[in-house]
């Protein structure tokens, strides 16, 4: 069987757990609950961005689409004049083109604004190993594809719009729009960003995942939690990654656990303290706190259920010994009441030790004491008294003095003087003042 300190070790820590697991799964539980809201908000954050910059993108597509017909009408009668005055009025109304550009087959031929773009003039693109591939996939396809970003031949980098005109189904040349990328992307991403989003964008040149990182952090895309948004772009597509950063939700998760820890060690430790009051309290109500023997309420509790025994088992035999003990008032007088503590105490001792450990060895009330025994051996009980009496009078050494107290001693047979606790306590109390009276008349003595 367990000890009471150990059992109460146990249900405390159980107590502890079981507040740590439900505690902790709450607190997980609410930690999915908001991470689910906010991986849809991020979803719908990304949904928004991505119309965001179908719309910035379009404001610049759409622009060229009357000049890619224009082109296509007036190929073979084209006036450099009329041509730079419509890609100027284009410009004007533009956002985010850096320039405009006309290819006759592959060479550039027409550039607005010619300032800042010099370079660029009479460009022939098989020359320009970093263009010429998805120049000839324009040409080839006959669709418009939107390019890089890509290194520009005049400086900076940029996204090509490039729509290849046909006349007569044959490839004639090429309408392209210069976007200042950075402008376009931050016009596009700010209210994301600040939202306290991460983001990042990949697909150069329309690859879409297969294609490099070209705004944010490539890191972003394999990260946990982090939303994954496609953008259909002329000839391809681009991948948005957007991931909440780290927020005070975060530490809110921590600090809830941490309480959830709190909480269970101050309820495990409360728990433990109230078992062991409990227990401390019960040993108050049924043990005797001076000399740890049990009290005269337990005592009465264990004879009388032995004694129940006995009366359906009455070949049985029962002893009780009622014991007083003589010159402890003295004592208590001359040395005080710590001596006479003293004397309760290994009074106490003595008495256990020298009886069965089976047998039940109890304080009744101040310097009495009763021993109550099961299966007795009338043959030696004798023989018992005597080892009790001998060990009670044995000395006693307190505050560099020595002191002894005697020992009378009242017995009762069960059934033989009583079936009860009050009929045996009855004969062994009178027989405690025989035995007493014959000792002070036989060896009167001072007990100091």
């Amino acid at each position: 069987m367990l000890r009471p300190g150990l059992l109460h070790l146990l249900i405390a820590a159980g107590v502890t757990l079981s507040v740590i697991l439900v505690g902790t799964l709450v607190v997980n539980m609410q930690a999915r609950e908001v991470e689910a809201r906010r991986q849809v908000d991020l979803l719908m954050a990304g949904y928004s961005l991505r119309a965001r910059l179908s719309r910035e993108l379009n404001s610049v597509l759409y622009l060229t689409s009357g000049m890619s017909s224009y082109l296509a009408v007036r190929h073979d009668s084209l006036e450099r004049k009329e041509v730079e005055a419509i890609l100027a009025g284009l410009h004007r109304e533009a956002r985010h083109v850096r320039n405009l550009a006309i290819a006759i087959g592959f060479r550039l031929t027409y550039v607005y604004p010619v300032k800042g773009n010099e370079k660029a003039i009479g460009l022939y693109y098989p020359d320009v190993p970093a263009q010429w591939p998805d120049v000839k996939r324009a040409a080839d396809s006959g669709m418009p594809v939107l390019i890089g970003p890509v290194p520009l031949v005049q400086g900076g980098t940029g996204l090509i719009y490039r729509v290849p005109i046909s006349v007569d189904g044959n490839y004639w040349g090429l309408l392209s729009s210069v976007i200042d990328s950075e402008s376009l992307l931050n016009t596009a991403i700010a209210e994301s960003a600040s939202n306290g989003n991460m983001i990042a964008i990949r697909g150069r040149n329309g690859a879409g995942m297969e294609g490099d990182v070209f705004w944010g952090d490539a890191a972003l895309f394999p990260a946990p939690g982090t939303q994954l948004v496609d953008v259909d772009v002329p000839g391809g597509k681009w991948v948005i990654a957007l991931r909440h950063a780290e927020t005070p939700q975060q530490l809110a998760l921590w600090l809830m656990h941490g309480l959830v820890w709190l909480l269970a060690l101050i309820l495990g430790w409360s728990t433990l303290v109230v078992l062991a009051q409990r227990t401390q309290l019960g040993q108050l109500a049924l043990f005797d706190p001076l000399t740890g023997l049990p009290n005269r309420l337990l005592v009465r509790d264990r004879i009388d259920r032995a004694l129940s025994g006995l009366r359906r088992d009455p070949d049985r035999t029962c002893l009780l010994l009622f014991i007083d003990l003589d010159g402890f008032k003295q004592v208590n007088d001359r040395l005080g009441h710590k001596a006479g503590d003293t004397a309760l105490q290994h009074t106490a001792q003595r008495i256990t030790g020298a009886v069965r450990e089976s047998d039940t060895v109890g304080r009744w009330g101040g310097d009495e004491f009763v021993v109550f025994m099961e299966h007795v051996d009338r043959g030696s009980v004798s023989e018992m008294i005597a080892k009790v009496r001998q060990v009670v009078e044995l000395p006693t050494n307190y505050a560099q003095q020595q002191f002894s107290v005697g020992a009378s001693i009242g017995l009762a047979f069960a059934p033989d003087d009583g079936n009860t606790l009050e009929e045996l306590l009855r004969a062994a109390d009178s027989r405690m003042y025989e035995n007493k009276a014959l000792r002070r008349e036989d060896s009167p003595r001072d007990a100091i």
